[in-house]
């Protein structure tokens, strides 16, 4: 992003994955400055959008981009994410925002994620977007053969819970899921990423179904 444009950095201080938009109100809490109009704070993803847009910067900002995640947000997994949730607070400002992401977890070449990031805000800011919305975008790792516009795939995961045992022989477990990306419909973001394209895809934050409420207000009440 410095090639971009002046580049302020407020992230979470320790990981904070599926922290989905999760915001800190029964503690106060802290943030540190670590380097020029970068700042490390002591909280959740959102947390920290909310810092810099109320607080820190002291003027409304061009865009927002969040990440680059280490590891996919795709499908049903955006609403865990803090990653988009760090995104979806540009929004309620009137900020266009990008959600960034890359499918792999270890041993990361960050370089093709991060080049498509900046070509992507330049476009962002010279087009624009529709208001309301952010940009969820996945990267295949370690390249990428295009570019696709997707709609947020149907759950197709499986969760499972991996049972193993501490020293004492008592159970615990392990979150974990398993995707049989041969399920992923045409058009979805899980199989852009399954054949080696970036997906884009726009999310708006007004979770109303405003099909539903027309028959909803049909209904009889007391």
């Amino acid at each position: 992003m410095a090639n971009v444009g002046e580049t302020w950095t407020v992230a979470p201080m320790f990981e904070q994955s599926a922290a989905s938009r999760k915001i800190t109100l029964r503690r106060p809490f802290r943030y540190d400055e670590v380097g020029t109009r970068r700042f490390a704070v002591e909280g959740t993803p959102a947390d920290c959008a909310m810092t810099a847009l109320v607080h820190l910067l002291g003027f409304k900002p061009d865009l927002v981009v969040s990440g680059i995640n280490n590891g996919p947000n795709l499908g049903e997994n955006v609403y865990y994410s803090g990653t988009v949730a760090a995104a979806a607070e540009g929004p309620k400002y009137g900020i266009p925002a990008i959600a960034m992401s890359v499918n792999q977890r270890v041993d990361i070449d960050y370089g093709p994620s991060a080049a498509f990031a900046a070509e992507l805000a330049l476009k962002v800011l010279k087009e624009g977007i529709p208001a309301g919305v952010a940009l969820n975008v996945n990267v295949p790792h370690p390249r990428y053969s295009g570019v696709e516009i997707t709609h947020q795939s149907r759950k197709i995961s499986r969760n499972l819970m991996i049972e193993t045992h501490d020293p004492n022989g008592r159970p615990y477990y392990w979150m974990h899921e398993e995707v049989p990306l041969e399920a992923a419909e045409p058009g979805s973001d899980y199989a852009a990423v399954r054949d080696g394209k970036v997906s884009i895809t726009p999310l708006h934050f007004d979770h109303t179904d405003h099909a539903a409420i027309e028959t909803l207000a049909g209904w009889e009440y007391l």
